[in-house]
């Protein structure tokens, strides 16, 4: 999954400079563009980007005012002419602010700051009425987004978990424990049937009961996990007694 971009500077050559930078890095999108910070507030709660450049000094509305009137806050990185807003930029929790003209060294390190603000916030323990909806990957070079829609079931692998997918054959590592990523699920979509697997619940097609209390759990896609004899309650709302 790309991370979507929002890019609003009142200089076309500024937001030019901006999308060409980001051009050759496939993890980012530009969803929209525009030069008006009235416009900008509108993109933003209309798009929901994950990262958004923003000018300080715009028509319509300032950069600083969008951001303070933004309810879900995105990574933002300031970009401007004028030093003297950074402090207040910061207050506002800006991920960097960037001082024009800058380079692109400089704007790779803006990027990398925001994508650790995104990861941070993915990463912030959950309440109980509130779980992850994405979750984040780090890969060499980039950094992956998993909407938790697509996840079938996870595994434990190491000091890992396996997670695996509906949209690719190929699982993906995450450098989590299954506790912790449990913490960060709704149960009332997943449940913990092992201490090895956390598996989505619509996805259960069959359960085989065993003579010790486990039992095989079967998936919509053939795969075939445990469900331990300590963790049978977990799926007693969907199969009843358990024998």
């Amino acid at each position: 999954m790309k991370l979507r971009c929002l890019i609003a500077d009142d200089e076309p050559l500024a937001r030019a400079g901006i999308k060409h930078l980001l051009s050759s890095q496939p993890q980012f999108e530009v969803i929209a563009d525009t030069g008006n910070g009235q416009d900008a507030l509108r993109l933003a709660r209309l798009h929901q980007p994950d990262i958004i450049f923003l000018d300080i000094q715009m028509p319509g509305l300032d950069g600083l005012s969008v951001l303070k009137q933004l309810a879900s806050k995105p990574a933002v990185i300031f970009c401007s002419a004028y030093a003297e807003h950074a402090v207040t930029a910061f207050e506002l929790s800006a991920a960097d602010y960037l001082l024009k003209p800058y380079s692109a060294e400089r704007f790779q390190q803006a990027l990398f700051k925001a994508c650790g603000k995104i990861i941070n916030h993915l990463s912030a323990p959950v309440s109980s009425t509130a779980y992850a909806d994405r979750l984040t990957i780090r890969d060499p070079g980039r950094l992956r987004i998993v909407d938790v829609s697509d996840i079938s079931w996870i595994g434990s692998a190491g000091n890992y978990v396996d997670i695996h997918l509906y949209s690719q054959s190929k699982s993906l590592l995450l450098r989590d424990t299954m506790t912790a990523i449990e913490k960060k699920l709704d149960p009332a979509q997943f449940a913990r049937i092992h201490r090895s697997a956390i598996v989505r619940k619509s996805d259960i097609v069959e359960l085989r009961p065993g003579d010790k209390g486990d039992a095989e759990v079967i998936l919509k896609n053939g795969a075939s996990l445990t469900l331990s004899r300590r963790h049978r309650a977990a799926l007693a709302e969907l199969f009843g007694q358990l024998n």
